[in-house]
């Protein structure tokens, strides 16, 4: 017997095997995955198709109203709210689901157009701080008028009161501890 055929004849059945890896490289239509209808996935796909539209859609109309790309808003709007005013790199970094790297860039081009400095944190020389420039303020404020117009025509407008609260409630309970964005809700 040959060294190749030795090793074969305790070797599994490459027939069922090859036929396993043809199944799992066919066309989509030509099999049914068996979790694509779970429940769970679909609300995770709508979850995030409802993101990335409403996302492309505010950004756009956001920009053209007012010249602010709406990651710039997020983070303006982030600083209005928090606490002093202020935020460290890494809480923006965690509330815009960004990298450190991806947030210093960010801010980087937020600051060069005026909009918010650095400020380095007195305790603690590691920290630096981000911190809203009046130019941001009003920036932020003229934006928002915009923003608000299209929030109502494209996220509640579809939406009745009930469906408002009933998103609301959810999304709170998804984020976690009942803050969002830093500021505790009740």
């Amino acid at each position: 017997m040959s060294d190749v055929a030795s090793l074969r004849v305790g070797a599994p059945d490459e027939g069922a095997a090859l036929s396993a890896v043809a199944e799992a490289s066919a066309p989509a239509e030509g099999r049914c995955h068996r979790y694509a209808n779970d429940e769970r996935i679909q609300l995770m796909g709508l979850l995030i198709e409802a993101n990335a539209r409403l996302t492309r859609v505010l950004g756009a109309e956001l920009e053209a109203a007012s010249g602010l790309p709406l990651s710039w808003y997020d983070v303006l709007i982030r600083l209005r709210r928090s606490d002093g005013g202020r935020l460290t790199m890494t809480e923006l970094a965690t509330q815009t689901l960004l990298t450190s790297g991806g947030v210093t860039r960010l801010v980087d081009r937020i600051a060069e157009a005026g909009y918010v400095e650095r400020q380095g944190c007195p305790s603690d020389r590691r920290s630096v701080y981000v911190v809203l420039t009046d130019a941001g303020d009003a920036a932020l404020e003229a934006a928002t008028v915009a923003h608000l117009e299209g929030l109502d025509r494209h996220l509640l407008g579809p939406l009745s009161k009930d469906e408002v609260q009933g998103l609301r409630v959810a999304l709170e309970k998804l984020v976690g501890d009942g803050s969002v964005c830093g500021r505790t809700t009740a």
